[in-house]
């Protein structure tokens, strides 16, 4: 059986639309599960689920802990032996779920390939959702769109729930790539946008880093498969003009969040 695990924090205008893409797979009903994890949102959310009839729905409300306490809190909770993460904003193709079925038969953590819900800018910003037209050993673990044996978190542990935004798939990976190998598929496909806006991209960037100040502390060194200026290779001159200055202040953001990171978590040192 499939867990499908949704972390969610006010996000009740849009889960409607991810779990409408769920009530769509082409699997039976009876394979999956569905569980909503509530990270204390403020707004409608619990009454979203509750009066969503499509598809049933287990719901389960934390304090507002971050991402990845509301994962760990979906690993607790759910009944399957294969687990999947899928993000709250987000919309799967409807051969989603029967395409990780098929897969997780002989690997034991796999992730996929997410297009962009609406065609924007912000697409640019997002290299890691493409890598590729062919299955691959990967180092990225999107963690909207990927599925996991129960015994992986057995031997190794949950989500770092310090990373309570950006980042905790990558420190999961670091973990898990000692005991296992990190399969990306280009067949298991999402739908999602990297940013709503200049705002929202701008908080992104600041979180982004200053959790990956955070792990600096603990000895972590990330990696990057591709960047912003492959994807632009093949873009319109308008577009890289628009592009190049809007990841330059996205870098500036990632800073000062990485300078507050580095506050912060120095007691990790």
């Amino acid at each position: 059986m499939l867990s499908v695990i949704i972390p969610t924090y006010n996000r009740a205008r849009y889960l409607p639309l991810a779990l409408a893409s769920l009530a769509r797979q082409t699997i039976t009903k009876d394979s999956f599960e569905v569980l909503v994890i509530d990270d204390g949102s403020s707004d409608n959310t619990a009454e979203t689920v509750k009066n969503y009839s499509e598809l049933e729905v287990k719901y389960f409300r934390q304090n507002h802990l971050g991402v990845s306490a509301a994962r760990n809190l979906g690993i607790e909770k759910a009944a399957g032996d294969i687990l999947v993460f899928f993000d709250d904003d987000a919309v799967a193709d409807k051969n989603w779920l029967e395409e990780i079925e098929k897969i997780m038969r002989q690997e034991d953590i796999i992730t996929g390939r997410v297009k962009p819900l609406r065609e924007n800018l912000w697409k640019y910003f997002a290299p890691h959702y493409y890598q590729g037209e062919i299955p691959l050993e990967s180092i990225v673990l999107l963690e909207g769109n990927c599925a996991l044996k129960r015994t992986v978190f057995e031997k190794i542990g949950g989500f770092d729930s310090n990373l309570d935004y950006g980042h905790e798939g990558e420190e999961f990976i670091f973990r898990a790539k000692k005991n296992y190998r990190i399969m990306y598929y280009p067949q298991m496909i999402i739908y999602h946008n990297y940013a709503f806006g200049f705002i929202n991209y701008l908080k992104k960037q600041f979180k982004f880093g200053e959790k990956a100040a955070y792990l600096k502390t603990i000895g972590h060194r990330q990696k990057n498969i591709s960047s912003t200026n492959q994807l632009l290779e093949k873009s319109s001159l308008a577009t890289k003009i628009i592009v190049k200055p809007l990841a330059k202040i996205g870098s500036l953001a990632h800073w000062a969040g990485w300078i507050v990171g580095a506050l912060k978590y120095k007691k990790y040192d």
